[in-house]
């Protein structure tokens, strides 16, 4: 009873701490999107998420490739040599509930690792212990499906020093359940597989605040645990497709008139000039259909989507090679490769909506076999990434 009393005292006092106080975070600039994606750079690409409030959010940046997301991007590539493709959702108010609902089984299955941002604004409200083992734990057990292919969590650590700007009586109190929290948290987190705590970056002031130097030392805290659990999970090679809604961010594209957009095919000219191919070609996969929106030199029109190349494309979002066509038995027997323009090489990559849909593929095709190198592979997933951001940038 007192417990939930003091609750509600410490609710309100935040709320008018965080608005009224003499360097609020209220009036402090942030990204204005709550989501968004950063890119790492690299290929094979693991898919994080970060969500929920705190660090997350942004504060005192206004674009998330400077926050905590872009340094977590950026640091994550840098020791696992592949790309990170890194969905960011965060804004005040976003709890423990709120994520729960936001993570549904098949957001949940999208991703590689889950990097969870919580319990900073529970704590300056003087939240219940009991309540907080009650939440944490339900949102453990709803990211423990129990499979093979489950994403990697990590759980970053309520901060437990706060800013000279907080009252010092509260601070005080702050710091004491912030290591609370974090105890339960950690013991929350004991006997889960492919689940770990990283301690939390202390918060500064939003007067005195050193976003660089705060958001680095953030992610240098996460960054290792996040390596270690990608280099460690089970290899994805193919991810399921969500077919309805990949069909309707192609109807989209599609009514808008995307086939004579000039930068599209500047695009794939450069392409095709960087990787020294035969030709580079952007096709869109319909319902039944893939279907040519531009090529450099065409290789091939429309043509049933089963068993087409690009259907299989679709199911490899880090890319997909096939050294020698003529070698393979399951391609040498494909027209272009009997016949002209006697196609040997294959390189595709998916082509995506900026929420993350496979709508299309570019590919790279080549009538000498080769090898496809890990800086042609990373090049070949930036023009993809770039043909997905024109497609919807009108």
């Amino acid at each position: 009873m007192f417990g939930d009393l003091l609750h509600y005292l410490g609710r309100l006092a935040y709320a008018l701490m965080e608005r009224y106080s003499r360097d609020a975070w209220y009036t402090a600039p942030r990204p204005p999107e709550p989501r968004a994606v950063v890119r790492g750079p690299g290929h094979d690409p693991d898919r994080v998420l970060l969500i929920g409030e705190g660090v997350a959010i942004g504060w005192g940046v206004v674009s998330h490739e400077l926050g905590l997301a872009g340094h977590l991007a950026r640091g994550n590539s840098a020791v696992t040599r592949r790309g990170t493709d890194l969905d960011v959702v965060a804004y005040p108010g976003l709890g423990i509930p709120e994520i729960i609902a936001e993570l549904t089984p098949r957001r949940i299955a999208h991703y590689d690792a889950i990097v969870l941002t919580i319990g900073v604004r529970e704590t300056l409200e003087l939240m219940p212990r009991r309540r907080w083992k009650r939440q944490v734990t339900a949102l453990l057990d709803h990211l423990s499906t129990g499979r093979a292919a489950d994403p990697c969590v990590i759980v970053v650590g309520v901060p437990e020093h706060f800013p000279d700007s907080v009252n010092a009586a509260i601070r005080n109190v702050a710091a004491a359940r912030a290591a609370a929290a974090n105890s339960i948290t950690r013991s929350a987190l004991d006997g889960r597989p492919r689940m770990s705590f990283a301690g939390g970056a202390p918060v500064s002031s939003a007067e005195d605040f050193d976003s660089d130097a705060t958001y680095e030392r953030a992610a240098r805290g996460i960054i290792p645990l996040l390596a270690d659990a990608l280099d460690h999970s089970p290899d994805r090679v193919r991810v399921p497709v969500d077919e309805e809604a990949r069909l309707a961010a192609v109807a989209w594209v599609e009514s808008a008139e995307v086939r004579d957009d000039p930068r599209i095919h500047l695009l794939l000219a450069t392409a095709k000039e960087v990787l020294q191919a035969h030709s580079v070609d952007f096709f869109f996969v319909g319902r039944d259909e893939v279907r040519l929106l531009a090529a450099t030199n065409e290789t091939g029109l429309a043509a049933p989507r089963r068993g087409s190349l690009s259907n299989e494309v679709l199911e490899h979002p880090r890319g997909f090679v096939i050294p020698d066509l003529a070698a393979d038995p399951r391609n040498r027997d494909r027209p272009q490769v009997t016949g002209e323009p006697y196609l040997r090489f294959y390189a595709g990559h998916p082509v995506e909506s900026p929420d993350g849909h496979r709508i299309g593929v570019l590919a790279v095709v080549d009538t000498r076999p080769r090898t496809f190198s890990v800086p042609e592979l990373s090049l070949l997933r930036n023009f993809a990434l770039r043909a997905g951001m024109l497609l919807f940038d009108r």
